[in-house]
């Protein structure tokens, strides 16, 4: 579990079933990213993904629900994937609609940077990005990543069944760049 000042962000749990939905069935969420819009079904399938991820060892996804921590109320899910051969954390995260520009979104980002560096002792932490998603690529400047490449048609996207290729910013920050005292 990660803990924020106004955050948890904890394992997901069956009963999560409702924000895996809500998030993953949300066009508009899901507009910068190469993912299609999830049926009840896939994301039944999904969240049980999740949870089994947990159990692995090693474990390489770490897949959060992301709460207010006064109410509890679910309000996104962040995420963690480790590729133990570069030694780096790819962090992300989505939230619903309602909570956008209340810059939760830094505060999650800040938080997973700290946990790659100080709990899972990763080498770099990166992230990545449509360029049109300028919310999102100021977020990740604002917590402390550098942008490391704008790689041009990088990314497939697969919407309804219509494939395109997208471009894609890259962000980035080494251990040795992270300074706690920056991110709290």
């Amino acid at each position: 579990m990660i803990e924020t000042k106004r955050l948890v962000m904890r394992p997901f749990e069956s009963s999560d079933f409702d924000i895996i939905f809500r998030v993953y069935s949300d066009d508009e969420i899901l507009r910068y990213t190469p993912f299609d819009s999830m049926d009840e079904k896939r994301a039944e399938r999904h969240l049980q993904q999740v949870i089994e991820d947990w159990g692995k060892d090693p474990r390489l996804s770490y897949e959060f629900a992301v709460c207010i921590k006064e109410t509890g109320e679910k309000i996104g899910r962040s995420h963690i994937l480790v590729d133990p051969e570069t030694d780096t954390g790819m962090i992300g995260m989505f939230l619903i609609q309602e909570h956008w520009g209340k810059h939760f979104a830094t505060e999650i980002a800040e938080a997973l940077i700290r946990y790659c560096f100080t709990v899972l002792h990763l080498h770099r932490v990166n992230a990545v990005c449509n360029p049109e998603n300028t919310a999102s690529w100021r977020m990740l400047e604002k917590s402390g990543l550098r942008r490391e490449a704008f790689l041009l048609k990088k990314c497939k996207y697969v919407k309804n069944g219509i494939v395109s290729w997208q471009d894609e910013l890259e962000y980035a920050m080494l251990a040795s760049e992270y300074r706690p005292a920056d991110h709290k």
